[in-house]
């Protein structure tokens, strides 16, 4: 598979990967007005024509500008953020809910992948973010930063630099995004209601799924596998 080697075509992907991180954040203040800024929107929409992703991220920013943020605040605490009455919450939006079959050792090898991924290329989660690590938009911001790393690499001229990140990049598309965010977004266009949470479910499959039809198959070189281990 030829590489892409075009700083602003990653860099479109960053902005795309930022939107949906977002889209699956608790829709604090500054968050709603990170989708709702006239700029950021031009860049977002700009970045979805070119990966073809154009209609599904209009549907989620006219969704979020129509809304009230107290309604999303709700409509997101009905999905994830309060369970019922028997402790189960509507959609857990947690990889491996999906991944481990709830075997506790395959769950916390797991996590700890996806902990080792963000520590070697610097993502840390802010001090208001109290989800888990493997929390689907800690990882959507994992493939932010590495699309942002790889524009910067390319921009550079420093292709070694840029031939890691896309190691790095195929990893958690193909090891990680690919093996839950389908499935996760199924559960929520079965659950929610509200058009700004089944427009960001389309949104983030669709991105998710074209993005890792882009990527070549992971290999060694990033810190490690998707079993926990480490890699080869």
């Amino acid at each position: 598979m030829s590489r892409n080697t075009d700083p602003e075509y990653h860099a479109a992907r960053a902005t795309l990967y930022c939107a949906a991180a977002a889209a699956f954040t608790y829709p604090d203040e500054r968050t709603v007005s990170e989708l709702t800024d006239p700029e950021a929107r031009a860049g977002i929409e700009q970045a979805a024509e070119r990966l073809t992703v154009a209609d599904e991220a209009e549907r989620l920013l006219d969704a979020v500008e129509s809304t009230p943020r107290e309604d999303i605040e709700s409509a997101y605490n009905d999905l994830f953020g309060v369970p019922d009455d028997e402790g189960t919450y509507a959609v857990v939006p947690y990889e491996a809910h999906y991944t481990t079959r709830d075997e506790l050792s395959i769950e916390q090898r797991r996590i700890a992948t996806v902990v080792g991924l963000l520590e070697e290329f610097g993502v840390e989660p802010s001090e208001d973010f109290a989800e888990r690590q493997d929390h689907v938009a800690a990882e959507l911001e994992l493939a932010q930063v590495l699309a942002g790393q790889r524009a910067v690499a390319l921009e550079q001229g420093d292709r070694a630099a840029a031939e890691r990140v896309e190691h790095a990049e195929a990893t958690v598309l193909d090891d990680h995004l690919v093996e839950f965010v389908p499935a996760l977004c199924y559960d929520v266009r079965q659950t929610a209601d509200h058009p700004l949470y089944l427009a960001a479910a389309d949104l983030v499959e669709e991105l998710v799924t074209y993005d890792n039809g882009k990527h070549p198959e992971p290999t060694a070189g990033t810190a490690a596998n998707a079993d926990g281990g480490e890699a080869p």
